[in-house]
């Protein structure tokens, strides 16, 4: 047996005893009561009904989250088993709390109508929190992003795109290790509808595409196959294969060329990018250069 399976019974165990003992102590209390001051035996029945219900409830309480933790959460992973612990535990015990000012005799119907007032309020400030802790649980469960992801993260909120490698995805932010050495910790809230994710993968390795724009004044072919042998030779040197390069559009008074960049970890990323700002930098004015 466990060591938590055999905690969990000795705990089980002793508020089993403590519930027989206060249902004793509460029949000897109801007895001299009603002989002597039987004008308060209904108060002290309430209350006594109240740490009655409370003791079992508890009882309950515990034995669903010890089979939860024992049976679901091992399936998940850690943040999103911890929100999804965490939203068990707010639900059973509100439903224990009712219960005892149920058996205290509370009219929960007007506890009700002052609780939405200031559930309304409190859920109003709270939103940011739900929001984070809702989208940590959904991209935990949905493994939309996982420790080591190389990632791209693009969104409104922030600007330019943050590209890095994924370190951990917790209740309430994700952090992010970028290209460039920081760490970026971005909030869980911006996952819903306000983000974009791009995962770094090709078929054998990372790959990144990258957009550079050229001055329209020198032929967009000869450029083209200037980079294209520059790279190649440069990314053998760096024993990785050439990068896939297309003319992609004239835009006004430049041209679009899209690169499509293969790597084995995205740390290199930096250092392949400026290659490729060299090389079509160089192409271009040696394009130019070059007698009409």
């Amino acid at each position: 047996m466990s060591a938590s399976s055999s905690s969990m019974r000795n705990q089980l165990i002793k508020i089993f005893l403590a519930i027989v003992a206060t249902a004793v102590v509460a029949y000897f209390v109801r007895f001299l009561l009603l002989q002597f001051l039987p004008k308060y035996s209904v108060y002290v029945q309430d209350a006594i009904n109240a740490v009655l219900v409370g003791l079992v409830g508890y009882v309950v309480v515990s034995i669903v989250l010890y089979v939860f933790r024992q049976a679901v959460t091992p399936k998940m992973t850690k943040a999103a088993a911890h929100v999804l612990e965490l939203a068990m535990e707010v639900l059973l015990y509100t439903l224990l709390v009712m219960a005892v000012l149920s058996a205290l005799g509370v009219n929960l119907t007007g506890a009700a109508i002052g609780g939405a007032v200031v559930g309304i309020a409190v859920g109003l400030a709270a939103q940011t929190i739900l929001n984070n802790l809702l989208s940590g649980f959904l991209v935990s469960l949905s493994k939309t992003l996982a420790p080591d992801d190389p990632v791209i993260v693009q969104s409104w909120i922030w600007s330019p795109p943050v590209i890095g490698k994924v370190q951990r995805v917790s209740t309430l932010f994700t952090d992010v290790l970028t290209v460039t050495g920081n760490v970026v910790r971005l909030p869980n809230s911006a996952f819903l509808g306000n983000a974009t994710f791009t995962k770094l993968e090709g078929t054998n390795s990372l790959s990144y595409t990258y957009q550079v724009t050229v001055q329209a004044d020198v032929p967009a072919k000869q450029v083209l196959e200037k980079v294209s042998k520059s790279l190649e030779d440069s990314f053998k040197g760096q024993k990785l294969p050439a990068p896939e390069i297309y003319f992609s559009s004239k835009a006004g008074t430049t041209n679009v060329f899209t690169v499509v960049i293969h790597m084995d970890v995205i740390e290199r990323l930096n250092q392949l990018v400026d290659l490729v700002n060299r090389s079509f930098d160089s192409a271009y004015w040696d394009t130019k250069s070059q007698p009409k």
